[in-house]
């Protein structure tokens, strides 16, 4: 903290120097000056906190002095010092906003608790401009922190102590008292373009949770907690009850406005109304109804104590019946049989996620015998993004294991496991040399040596050193060269026999390949014959 001491005596401003014991306020430097000339140069360089100031000075008067300073927007606090005990002076002092008046001559001990109060006053403001901010930057990151404190606590990875201080301010609902706890959780979006960015969409689900709840008088905090599922604490004010039937159809009407408006439909799972503070206890029941809605109904869905059932270890009839049409190569078959399976189970109610679990692991077991054991196969079928994703979440929902079910009728292909890769490429590249008049695809390689496309794509890749585009294209070209060097067949001719029906397309590739145009190919052999 600064001061500045202005005063056209010089005795006094020693005076006021030296018989002040200026450090123990607190106050780090202390200014001074003669005249308010050197008093506005002092003010404009400085950041000056307490000014102890005369009134009667030559030229400028320190009121004069002080009117200036309230002009420029100082917000120094000024103690004027004065030997007049004019009434005048003290109106026009308290006028401008001084923050005290001091009748000279006055003792040190005076100056310095008057000096004291300024100093007090001082640290009081910046404490409030302190909590000003702070509630500034709270306002600002609510949600946020709410959102932290939620699923912390839930969760149980973090302290308990950021949620009841939030209860305590009535930011959050009162865990003390009885209110509702809910899992809302997308079920499924409209497409997969629709899907919105999770702080978008928390940022958009708070604000019309909002505009639900808030017009009743009731208070919410939401948390985003994991991919598509939130937490909401939710009470109503001033102890008011909240009934089931009422917040139900305020989750149906959430309900209907995702639809609209976030193109996903949702489920709310909700308990309640109990102490908010047991929600530790109810929240893992969410969790498991969550879990167990494998056929991903959309809905409002009140619950109780889950029931602890026994499940008995489901297992498919007719896995091994599967197994025996996927060596023969019926995987189409196997594919319809078990999405068959999986509806009746869907429609006799005897699907869950302990039954899809056991459906997941029997239908994949099955896939690797059929695979007869070799791990760099099934490893290659599910290699690519999509294929990964199925492979990690097939057993989460009815409809996630039906993609994955067609998704491995699409990949599998019939090994013979004898037969090493080298072998395979051979009876590519034979292919390939018997239909290079063709326009040969890579499935239907595949196809031919009962592969995994993705699986043949590396072994060739490994043996040959080119891709199977890159082999053909140059098998093509050589072919190509043995017409235009031994034949007089047109250029035209030549390329459409090579399966290009573009002209500009095969003279392009030619001369990528072989390094000439067809037209410098045959000339070059006109001139050797020369």
């Amino acid at each position: 903290m600064e001061l500045l001491i202005v005063d056209d005596q010089v005795s006094v401003v020693e005076g006021l120097l030296k018989g002040i014991s200026w450090d123990k306020l607190g106050i780090e430097k202390v200014y001074t000056a003669l005249n308010a000339l050197d008093a506005k140069n002092i003010l404009q360089n400085k950041r000056i906190d307490i000014m102890l100031c005369d009134i009667e000075m030559p030229v400028e008067s320190g009121l004069q002095l002080f009117e200036w300073m309230n002009k420029k927007g100082y917000t120094t606090n000024c103690i004027f010092l004065t030997s007049h005990a004019e009434f005048e002076y003290a109106k026009e002092a308290v006028k401008l906003g001084a923050f005290d008046y001091i009748l000279q001559p006055a003792p040190y001990e005076e100056i310095y608790q008057t000096v004291q109060k300024a100093v007090k006053v001082i640290h009081t403001e910046i404490y409030k401009d302190k909590l000003y901010n702070k509630g500034k930057v709270f306002s600002k990151q609510e949600k946020s922190i709410v959102g932290n404190a939620i699923r912390n606590w839930l969760s149980s990875s973090g302290s308990n102590k950021d949620i009841h201080t939030l209860s305590e301010l009535a930011v959050l609902p009162c865990l003390s008292e009885p209110g509702y706890l809910m899992l809302i959780h997308i079920v499924k979006w409209s497409t997969l373009s629709e899907k919105w960015d999770n702080t978008l969409l928390e940022t958009s689900l708070e604000n019309i949770v909002s505009e639900i709840f808030a017009p009743n008088n009731q208070l919410t905090g939401l948390a985003f907690m994991e991919e598509n599922t939130f937490a909401m604490l939710l009470q109503g004010r001033d102890k008011e009850e909240i009934s089931r039937e009422g917040l139900i159809r305020q989750l149906q009407y959430l309900n209907s406005f995702c639809e609209q408006y976030f193109k996903c439909s949702i489920a709310c799972y909700f308990e309640g109304p109990f102490i908010l503070d047991n929600s530790l206890d109810i929240w893992p029941s969410l969790i498991a109804h969550k879990d167990n809605n494998v056929l991903l109904k959309s809905g409002v869905f009140p619950i109780g104590v889950i029931e602890q059932k026994s499940y008995h270890m489901f297992r498919i009839p007719q896995i091994k019946h599967w197994h025996e049409l996927m060596k023969e190569g019926f995987a189409y078959t196997v594919e319809e049989q078990a999405l068959g399976l999986l509806d009746e189970m869907c429609e006799n109610g005897t699907i869950n996620r302990i039954t899809l679990r056991y459906f997941y692991q029997d239908f994949m077991q099955m896939l690797y015998n059929s695979m007869d054991g070799n791990q760099r196969m099934l490893n290659d079928m599910f290699s690519t993004a999509e294929g990964l994703e199925l492979y990690k979440n097939g057993m989460n929902s009815a409809p996630q294991m039906k993609q994955l079910i067609s998704f491995v009728t699409k990949h599998f292909r019939v090994v013979d496991s004898q037969e090493d890769p080298k072998a395979l490429v051979r009876r590519v590249i034979e292919y390939i040399d018997r239909n290079l008049e063709d326009d040969i695809r890579r499935d239907e390689l595949a196809s031919h040596i009962h592969l995994n496309p993705d699986y043949l794509s590396r072994i060739f890749k490994k043996e040959t050193g080119l891709n199977i585009k890159e082999y053909i294209t140059e098998q093509k070209m050589r072919a190509a060269r043995g017409f235009l060097r031994t034949t007089g067949l047109p250029v035209s001719y030549i390329a459409a026999k090579m399966g290009y029906c573009n002209f500009s397309h095969f003279s392009f590739t030619y001369k990528k390949v072989m390094g000439r145009t067809p037209q410098e190919e045959r000339l070059g052999t006109m001139v050797r014959e020369d």
